[in-house]
């Protein structure tokens, strides 16, 4: 596992189990404010504004299992239906999400013990509360279910109206070389006060269980676990938009029926951030980390911390969104001929641009690109990924979409934990 968590809530804590720690995650900020929801859609429900969506449409899948040798090639079914639920009364800003993305295969047979079928699917919650305007309260809780670091994405199945839901997600999962799902729980809490008219502190914990289900047979799945995390933020103000700060924090990683590979770990950083520099928001940052095994089962590990996580918006019908972290990790799930280190950094990036000239038509482009090196071995761990979807509207409600991605596994410099695949999509996705 890895962890990203000191950076505030902006970055929620992360496992990784073959070093894939996603530099980012959904805030609560972000979740709620509902900044995505076309106004135009949606079901009113009393103070709540509803919008529910789904797409319909074939896949066609290269490499089903995700295997190196002997890939099987098929085509069937895809459907993703999403509904987000938006709430804001000025005291109160509530984001409710839900969105399931399965890829049906009925004419695949099981191979290394596992279906051709798969259903990844995300839910959660973000809430903010200002009871004055001195004091911000932010909590969320967040549950994932995916294969892999990047997943199967689609421009529908994501949380409505989410331009960036691709660089955000709050996921960090395993560069496995075979197909494995994971199941993750991330729940956030921070308050914030204004001490002054320009300096303010945060303060803030998190926590989030990784548990991995069943490896292909003939391979290790990664180590199932959970993250407690912990922080401090104090910044200053130095123009209306713009603030520097300075955070601390820590996390303990404890994995569950052996404290083998237990590790802690803490840092510093310092950095600029904004809800809005211009046409940019987001935060960059540096400093310091420092991972120590509480078994000793390696050597500690001492390391930069430096990212950034921003959203640019250069034209109204533009959005490009991005980031970079390094974090570090603990033991990789693994095949049994391929030597596993319990130390390593994990460098993760992802782009995301979404297009929209005319009402009536929208395009997305992705990009996303880990590596893991393990320090004690000097093995490696490698995913890219690259993805571009179009949507064009054929009435009001109702779109046709195109979807492409390619995504590439190297683990561990093994050539049997490798493989690449092409998915591609098209359908029909009708928003209420």
């Amino acid at each position: 596992m890895a962890s990203n968590s000191a950076f505030a809530d902006d970055v929620a804590p992360s496992f990784a189990a073959q070093g894939a720690a996603i530099p980012g995650s959904a805030t609560p900020e972000a979740l709620a404010s509902g900044a995505g929801a076309n106004q135009s859609y949606g079901i009113p429900y009393g103070s709540w504004m509803l919008y529910p969506s789904i797409f319909v449409g074939g896949v066609f899948n290269s490499n089903v299992y995700q295997t190196q040798a002997n890939q099987t090639a098929a085509g069937g079914a895809r459907l993703t239906p999403n509904i987000e639920a938006d709430l804001d009364n000025g005291l109160h800003k509530t984001t409710v999400y839900a969105n399931v993305d399965a890829q049906l295969y009925p004419g695949a047979t099981s191979k290394l013990g596992q279906t051709a079928t798969t259903v990844s699917g995300r839910v959660g919650l973000a809430h903010i509360w200002s009871p004055t305007s001195d004091i911000v309260a932010r909590f969320s809780v967040d549950y994932t279910r995916q294969d892999g670091p990047f997943g199967a994405t689609l421009a529908t199945s994501v949380p409505i109206g989410s331009a960036t839901a691709f660089v955000g997600a709050p996921v960090a999962l395993n560069a496995n070389g075979f197909r494995q799902f994971s199941n993750q729980t991330t729940v956030l809490a921070s308050v914030e006060k204004t001490l002054t008219g320009q300096t303010f502190v945060r303060v803030g914990v998190g926590a989030q269980q990784l548990i991995y289900e069943a490896a292909p047979r003939g391979y290790f799945g990664g180590q199932n676990g959970i993250d407690s995390n912990a922080f401090v933020r104090g910044g200053f103000w130095v123009t209306p938009l713009v603030n520097v700060f300075v955070e601390t924090g820590g996390d303990l990683r404890r994995y569950y029926g052996s404290s083998f590979y237990d590790a802690n770990s803490y840092r510093a950083i310092a950095g600029l951030a904004s809800d809005m520099i211009g046409l940019v928001r987001g935060q960059i940052y540096g400093g310091l980390q420092q991972q120590f095994s509480t078994q000793g089962t390696f050597r500690d590990l001492t390391k930069p911390a430096l990212g950034f996580s921003l959203t640019y918006y250069p034209l109204e019908y533009l959005t490009i969104a991005a980031s970079l972290s390094n974090s570090f990790g603990a033991p990789g799930s693994s095949s049994p001929n391929a030597v596993v280190s319990a130390n390593n950094e994990t460098w993760q990036a992802r782009l995301q641009a979404d297009y929209a000239l005319f009402e009536y038509w929208r395009a997305s482009v992705r990009a996303g690109y880990t590596d893991t090196l393990y320090t004690s071995n000097s093995t490696s761990s490698r995913a890219w990924l690259a993805g571009a979807g179009f949507s064009y509207n054929l009435w009001r409600n109702v779109a046709l979409t195109v979807d492409y991605q390619f995504t590439r596994t190297n683990s561990l410099g093994v050539s049997a934990t490798s493989y690449s695949q092409n998915l591609a999509t098209a359908g029909v996705t009708y928003r209420y």
